[in-house]
């Protein structure tokens, strides 16, 4: 059987312009007049889940992307508010200075060919894979994120303002959530309340007390900003548990980098490519241990940002780990090689805390560690980030983090907080029931946008059903007024036009106490017209955000961009090209010497597209036979009993091909490439970028039922496999030999060629271990040529993956 995981934790069409070209401040400002109360949104409008950024459903949407006007019920939704900052432009419609070259850019190209670098970056990030999932959807189903080449221009003076603000926040936060698991003084000046901090969800009282070896909580935090009618950035949301989206900033900076090389190399735009340095930094920082050996704890490949664990895992080349390839021994961490055990020591987990260990928290999950607490409550491995840390992005402790950064740094916020009303006080709760339908309500514990209100786009029939949830629990809710957040350009099916955005900067805290801050973030887009959410699964995309240097405008000429811009196309596209990097064992003097770590999980995998690779090509010359007719009745009647094909080995000649072709086109063959798509989803870790873009070709032609394309590209995924890591290779080539072996036994064909193949690639296994045991068993097969012998191969192939060497 193929093996899968088993539990997972829980998207543009372009059209021609008319003739008539148009600048971008007409095309704009005609969509403005057409929507001059309905471009407004919510603080809520780009909330995502505290795991997902970009991935999840908000409830919101249902109700906003309603016509509500034709509802006998619906509220009235005309209130007058002030119109959105336009990024891009002036309120008189000139360029903002920092901005100016993309505005001549803009109004220099015609939308035929802003489609199609539009419709170049789609099939770019279809053939990388970039997909997240959709949890709404009964299938759960992957969709392509949509992107928009028209970048978000923020200039380097106001994001020093961002990067202030962002590391004073993070700051005061860590801080909070040390003092609440120790000393609790601002709980004991009663500046936050000690109710507030206990009532909330992601409290976890056994975090009392214990003593990190270095006192932060959140290593890697998001906070979503979002730029007010003033064009003032205000925090909108903390988020301090899983926060996800950098691998789409990245992506989306390689799309600019390849798709507008002659534009952003005349730019001073700063650079963001050594993010997974940076990070790495930032978890190895994490504890006192020399070169610490890290690991990324991912649910599984049908979790939302799955490519994004994988993605980080290669660019750090650090191991991408499930829980069933950790194991804890006295007290102690490790994860289960083909070599044996390796210790673990930093733990970046992109899992939440009810899951990460079975004994301590879920006791139905599947996706975590049994007694993994016990080594981090022992300090033997850091878990990044800290369990416990969600209270502190807790909707309800929200309104008291500027208290928090005058109390632990005795400072004023830089960036200001979105005024909040508190339904658990009276005199809040009042105001917010009589002003339902002009405020957002949400739930305290929610997240991705799910139980929430939107009173200006809800009926008064659902205002009157949450304000009867309201009055039964106040506790359990906060309310915000609406705000018109920013726009920015936006290329759609009809022209350009201003769409609503977000952003979310990506902070790094060092074990040091430092704060590192790439000089961008991940910038979300309402795609659709009206639309006031920027999630992804509801039609939201992303766009690359350009923090570009102004110091000095007057004299930026193209041959004096910023140094940190100086990596350009040329460079990104090869940086890797003969530097192919895979998970190294840490604790070795030379990188040269130290071996890769392939998991036992990652080698089945490995394993099992090999042999599937090898089916494939089976079942295609089956076809082809089969159509140019080269098969006898005895030979079908000897496929169907020993293959197990669903065909009748009674019925005519003709009949039984015609079964034959149906099964392979309509079952077995398509199952092949799901499967060959599933194995390599669970490689990625260890397999490069470019052979899992060949890969994923297989999965494109197989859709449009093209097969023998599909089977056609496996001889270029086969090319790329064999010039992977000699260990990769070694397991691949098992897989491949394994299936023809097992092929030829079953069918009673001489395997005496092919076992000795199969030998030369068990001889290439780690020595001193157990797999030096298949040796014998395939001499003793080679000499015997019994299916007996070939069995007891297949079982021991089986236990050493399972159980370990």
């Amino acid at each position: 059987m193929n093996k899968k995981s088993s539990q997972s934790q829980s998207q543009g069409q372009s059209q021609n312009q008319p003739q008539e070209e148009q600048s971008i401040g007409q095309i704009k400002d005609q969509s403005q007049n057409k929507n001059t109360n309905e471009d407004t949104t919510t603080p809520e409008a780009s909330l995502t889940d505290k795991d997902n950024t970009s991935e999840q459903s908000q409830s919101q949407s249902q109700s906003q992307s309603q016509n509500k006007s034709a509802d006998s019920n619906s509220t009235d939704t005309s209130l007058s508010r002030a119109p959105s900052f336009d990024e891009l432009q002036t309120s008189k419609g000139q360029y903002r200075p920092v901005a100016q070259a993309v505005g001549r850019w803009l109004d220099n190209i015609n939308m035929d060919a802003l489609n199609y670098l539009n419709e170049q970056a789609e099939n770019i990030f279809y053939r990388k894979g970039v997909t997240f999932t959709v949890y709404s959807d009964a299938k759960n189903i992957e969709r392509m994120i949509p992107f928009d080449i028209i970048p978000r221009i923020i200039a380097a003076s106001e994001w020093k303002q961002i990067e202030a603000g962002c590391k004073q926040r993070i700051t005061a936060l860590n801080a909070f959530l040390h003092d609440i698991y120790h000393d609790q003084a601002i709980m004991k000046a009663d500046i936050v309340p000690a109710s507030y901090v206990y009532a909330s969800g992601c409290y976890e009282p056994w975090m009392m007390g214990i003593e990190l070896d270095k006192p932060i909580y959140s290593h890697i935090s998001g906070i979503d900003l979002i730029r007010d009618e003033t064009g003032k950035f205000c925090v909108l949301e903390d988020n301090l548990r899983t926060p996800s989206g950098v691998s789409y900033m990245l992506e989306s900076r390689n799309i600019s980098e390849t798709l507008l090389a002659d534009i952003f190399t005349e730019t001073p735009i700063m650079g963001i490519s050594d993010y997974p340095n940076r990070l790495k930094a930032c978890l190895a920082s994490s504890t006192s241990k020399y070169d610490p050996q890290v690991v990324i704890l991912t649910p599984g490949r049908f979790n939302s940002a799955y490519y994004e664990h994988a993605f980080l895992a290669h660019e750090m080349n650090v191991p991408l780990v499930h829980g069933y390839d950790l194991v804890v021994e006295d007290s102690k961490v490790y994860m289960q090689g083909i070599r044996g055990k390796v210790q673990v020591d930093v733990i970046y987990r992109r899992i939440d805390d009810p899951y990460i260990d079975p004994l301590a928290f879920k006791s139905d999950s599947i996706l975590g560690v049994s007694g993994l607490m016990s080594a981090y409550r022992a300090g033997n491995v850091v878990i990044v980030n800290a369990p416990g840390t969600g209270v502190a992005d807790d909707k309800s402790l929200y309104p008291f983090v500027p208290d928090m950064i005058k109390f632990y740094l005795n400072e004023e916020p830089i960036l200001p907080n979105i005024e909040t009303y508190q339904c658990r006080k009276p005199d809040d709760l009042k105001y917010v029931l009589d002003n339902l339908d002009k405020l957002v309500v949400k739930e305290t514990q929610g997240s991705g946008g799910y139980g929430m209100l939107i009173g200006p786009t809800s009926t008064k029939k659902e205002i009157e059903e949450y304000r009867l949830r309201l009055l039964e629990n106040p506790a359990g809710f906060i309310a915000q007024p609406t705000i018109s957040l920013s726009t920015n350009p936006t290329a759609v099916s009809d022209g350009i036009a201003p769409r609503h955005i977000d952003l979310r900067p990506f902070i790094l805290s060092h074990g040091d106490g430092t704060v590192d801050i790439v000089p961008g973030g991940l910038t979300r887009v309402a795609m659709v017209e009206g639309s006031l959410v920027v999630n992804s699964s509801q039609g939201g995309g992303i766009k690359d955000t350009w923090i570009i240097d102004d110091s000095d405008l007057d004299s930026q000429q193209t041959d004096k961009c910023s140094p940190l811009s100086s990596i350009g196309v040329n460079s990104s596209g090869h940086a890797n090209y003969y530097d192919r990097v895979q998970p190294l064992e840490t604790g070795y003097e030379s990188l040269d010497d130290a071996p890769m770590i392939l998991l036992l999980s990652t080698a089945s995998h490995l394993i099992w597209l090999g042999r599937y690779s090898e089916r494939l090509y089976y079942y295609d010359d089956v076809m082809k036979q089969l159509i140019k007719g080269d098969l006898k009745k005895s030979q079908i009647r000897h496929l169907i009993s020993h293959l197990g094909f669903a065909v009748d080995g009674e019925v005519s000649l003709t009949t039984m091909k015609a079964q034959m072709m149906a099964d392979l086109e309509q079952n077995i063959i398509p199952n092949i490439v799901q499967s060959i798509e599933d194995n390599v989803q669970e490689a990625k870790g260890v397999i490069g970028k470019d052979t899992a873009e060949l890969y994923n070709l297989i999965k494109r032609l197989s859709s449009a039922g093209t097969y023998r394309a599909a089977t056609l590209q496996l001889h270029a995924c086969n090319a790329a496999m064999k010039q992977e890591n000699p260990t990769v290779t070694c397991f691949w080539q098992l897989g491949r030999h394994f299936e023809q072996l097992e092929r030829a036994v079953l069918l009673g064909e001489d395997s005496t060629e092919i076992s000795f193949e199969f030998r030369h690639w068990i001889n290439e296994l780690p020595e001193n271990t157990r797999w030096r045991e298949l040796i014998r068993l395939t001499n003793q097969m080679i000499r015997s040529k019994k299916f007996s012998d070939f069995a007891l191969i297949r079982k021991e192939f089986n236990l050493i993956l399972r159980q370990g060497v």
